[in-house]
């Protein structure tokens, strides 16, 4: 069952079902690039598929976003190979869904399909994948469990999953919300630790119970890494722009109706100023804490 804050979560993203002009898909596309493009790679590499692959793969995307996977595999896999090889990306959003349309359509990617469904429960034949991955999304889905289980149904003998979820211990864009928030001349909370699982399963950001989830599910060859990555945010205007969901998901999930209507009109504009006089009115670095975690349905 979902957590109010997974239920704000999906608001937000059912909100944008209309569609985002040009302006706001380029802002969505640019924090997506920002935060997730370089983890896509890393875990691909970990999955083996990089620039050394020469056999065709069949790839199921979960929870796949704006797309940080398919443009990876673009710049990644051979096109040769690629035209060979099947990849489908799916989310449960179907505004994600048709973000990743435009931006195909847009960068003319090849051989990429879409769909909307839920990674719990995808409905797909079994056997149908040679791989799968969920780029930062195992500790968003309400049931993470039964993700295993359609995972392991849909994944060939043999095939390899893997996922990223971001660290316990992460802060990207924490500290510089918080100090935001923290500013403010009336209540505005912002849980302290924040939860970096918002399914209320901690395991699921952490080296030690990913892998025994990950046992438990029947998987084996499982690989677990955890790395830090800094991302340079140019200004306090472009930290507004890129962590604007999050700011909005905050307040509707942890604020007062009272403290809504404060905020209301001001917020962005009290954020930019807070963050011009911390950064000196200069660009900074974000530090984000990650774990990849890759393995193998039995043969």
């Amino acid at each position: 069952m979902a957590s109010a804050s997974q239920k704000e979560l999906q608001k937000l993203y059912a909100s944008s079902r209309n569609g985002l002009d040009d302006e706001g898909l380029a802002t969505l596309i640019d924090a997506s690039e920002l935060i997730m493009r370089s983890p896509a790679r890393i875990l691909l590499a970990q999955m083996g598929l990089d620039k050394s692959v020469t056999a065709p793969f069949r790839l199921l995307d979960n929870a796949c976003g704006a797309g940080p996977i398919a443009a990876e595999l673009q710049d990644q896999i051979d096109a040769q190979v690629l035209a060979r090889s099947k990849v489908l990306c799916a989310d449960f959003h179907a505004s994600m869904v048709d973000t990743l349309k435009r931006r195909v359509v847009m960068n003319g990617w090849s051989n990429i399909e879409t769909a909307v469904f839920d990674a719990q429960n995808s409905g797909l034949p079994d056997a149908s994948f040679s791989h799968i991955t969920i780029n930062f999304a195992m500790h968003l889905i309400p049931d993470p469990q039964a993700v295993l289980r359609d995972t392991m149904r849909l994944l060939q003998p043999g095939g390899t999953f893997g996922f990223t979820v971001w660290h316990k211990d992460n802060e990207g864009w924490l500290p510089d919300m918080r100090t935001c928030l923290e500013a403010l001349p009336f209540e505005a909370p912002l849980p302290n630790p924040f939860p970096m699982a918002t399914h209320g399963q901690p395991q699921w950001t952490e080296e030690g119970g990913i892998e025994k989830e990950l046992k438990d599910g029947g998987f084996l060859k499982i690989e677990i890494n955890t790395m830090t990555q800094i991302v340079h945010v140019d200004s306090a205007e472009h930290y507004v722009k890129c962590f604007d969901m999050i700011k909005q998901w905050i307040v509707n999930t942890y604020w007062s109706e009272e403290s809504k209507e404060k905020a209301k009109g001001t917020l962005d504009e009290h954020m930019v100023k807070h963050l011009k006089d911390k950064h000196d009115n200069r660009g900074w670095d974000l530090t984000w804490k990650m774990i990849f975690a890759t393995c193998q349905k039995p043969m």
